[in-house]
């Protein structure tokens, strides 16, 4: 009988706690709250039955009718009340955001309610506004209310026109990470374009752009394609040393070295895109890659400069769609913050991270007026970048036999690793097609590159020749393609042309392009073609 009696106390208090709101009345009132009628309604600019976790909303209280004036008001939020996953007997209240004053001169924390807002100025008014800054992912829906006074003896509170329920709006910028297929079934291996354009400028992200226009830059493109058990970097993991640089100082060196030494160990192919700079920031950069049904994943990172530590990128994307390849896809990018650097603007000072913090969003809707997101939410931003990434051909493999080939390590090279065998499929909606005649491949008939130095570089930086322009790539329509074509030379170093695939080097052994060469000496070429379509591009447009 006493342990049932206990129990009943212990819900009857629960039920009391958890259902108990704060007395929001007009100080001094002793009459209860009227019915709401329409004239005042409480709203969130920004956001409809949904909110975004971490933003920052404006909601205000205003007349409807034009004419209708009120004196006191309280807006409140309301976290939900759910059993607590470590111990179902205890009811836990999640987090409903943080309500702050907007203008400190005529509102103020309530000291009467917890997450409130009320007057501190009794005087008439049409509108109030406040703060809401939405709490982190996984806190569920939140209520917002409000109390809104004429005067102390007429009030209103709660009911449809003031009263949200708002919940978490499960829809992701394009740039976060889709779910993995642990399972691809895809026997045919593909050959990818991946384009990165930039976006950021002085026009389309005004605030806080650095004075200097020649200063602003991107790093280059860099990635790969992977095996499911790689992470390069992610969301709540940290940074490497190399990923550091690329974030603080839009340099790729040290991680591209940290991703050749997993060439062959879940890494296929190196991501490599030259980046760009003034005069150039909005021009596209490129680079190639291969896909398998092992290593279908890719993941790229751009650095922004000047920056605390800010970069764009994707991570884990997966291309292995149930049966088949992703045919095109083209994703905006926003800026990450790799959690080493605790400046807010581009131009801040060096502050290290101590210690050092997981991979996040760079923080929207600052309250810092310092930073370039102040009062600024995800849907307001504009996208400081844009990866492409479009399929290009696929070449037909049987799952019956051991395809393996030796992983390609260079996202810039044109493929000289695959069997001459191999036939390109068809089932690819024409984005294949007929496998590149030797001319195309730097080798000679040993396989091995003929070292043959290129005239245009230099004693100091020597390259190979480029090699001949690829066929053009583009739709067939009445009989002939539009589109574009491409060609490749390599970097010599002691002889060795880098970057070009050779199955007999050990990656971890390849040697390094003196960065002012890279600078100063490009190794891809891109343009635009017209030409008559092939039999096979003919069948297709049929």
């Amino acid at each position: 009988m006493q342990s049932l009696l206990k129990c009943l106390f212990v819900f009857y208090v629960a039920q009391y706690v958890f259902t108990f709101r704060c007395d929001r009345r007009p100080y001094g009132s002793l009459t209860q709250p009227s019915a709401p009628d329409g004239r005042f309604k409480l709203e969130v600019e920004g956001a409809d039955e949904t909110y975004i976790p971490n933003q920052l909303y404006t909601v205000r209280i205003t007349e409807t009718d034009g004419e209708s004036r009120f004196t006191g008001f309280m807006i409140s939020a309301e976290g939900e009340v759910r059993q607590d996953p470590k111990n179902p007997r205890k009811m836990i209240t999640l987090s409903p955001g943080d309500v702050t004053p907007r203008n400190y001169l005529t509102t103020k924390f309530s000291n009467r309610c917890h997450f409130s807002v009320e007057h501190a100025v009794g005087t008439p008014k049409s509108s109030a506004e406040v703060y809401w800054h939405a709490p982190a992912s996984g806190n569920g829906c939140v209520t917002l209310r409000a109390m809104v006074a004429e005067n102390k003896e007429s009030w209103y509170e709660d009911g449809g026109p003031l009263s949200l329920y708002l919940c978490e709006d499960m829809r992701q910028p394009d740039d976060i990470t889709p779910q993995v297929n642990y399972d691809c079934g895809i026997c045919d291996e593909a050959k990818y374009e991946i384009t990165f354009t930039g976006i950021w400028s002085r026009n389309t992200h005004p605030r806080l752009y650095p004075e200097n226009d020649w200063l602003p830059r991107y790093s280059d493109l860099v990635g790969a394609s992977h095996a499911a058990d790689v992470i390069l970097w992610a969301p709540g993991s940290l940074t490497t040393d190399g990923f550091k640089d690329v974030a603080e100082y839009a340099n790729t060196t040290r991680f591209e070295q940290e991703i050749r030494e997993k060439i062959g160990s879940g890494v296929r192919t190196l991501i490599k895109g030259k980046g760009h700079g003034y005069l150039k920031m909005n021009s596209p950069t490129y680079s190639f890659i291969r896909t398998d049904k092992v290593n279908h994943l890719i993941t790229a990172a751009v650095g922004i400069h000047p920056s605390p530590d800010w970069f764009l990128g994707v991570s884990r994307f997966e291309l292995c769609q149930g049966d088949s390849w992703l045919t095109e896809r083209e994703l905006n990018l926003y800026p990450w913050d790799a959690g080493t650097d605790n400046g807010v603007s581009y131009e801040s000072a060096n502050f290290p991270t101590f210690p050092q913090a997981a991979i996040s969003r760079v923080e929207t809707s600052s309250y810092d007026k310092h930073s370039p997101f102040y009062e600024m939410d995800m849907k307001e931003m504009h996208p400081f970048g844009t990866l492409r990434i479009k399929l290009v051909k696929t070449y037909k493999r049987d799952c019956t036999s051991n395809t393996n080939e030796e992983p390609s390590e260079s996202g810039t090279t044109t493929e000289e690793g695959t069997s001459t065998t191999e036939q390109p499929s068809t089932e690819s909606e024409g984005l294949s097609e007929p496998e590149e005649p030797s001319r195309y491949r730097y080798t000679d008939s040993t396989g091995q590159p003929p070292l043959v130095t290129d005239p245009e570089s230099s004693e100091d930086c020597p390259m190979t020749q480029w090699l001949e322009w690829t066929p053009c790539d583009g739709p067939c329509e009445n009989g002939r393609v539009s589109g574009f074509q491409w060609r490749e030379r390599f970097h010599l170093v002691d002889g060795v042309a880098v970057e070009k695939y050779d199955p007999n080097v050990d990656p971890s052994t390849r040697k390094e392009v003196p960065r002012f060469c890279k600078n100063h000496y490009e190794d891809f070429e891109r343009r635009e073609c017209e030409d008559d379509c092939d039999e096979e591009q003919n069948e297709v447009a049929r």
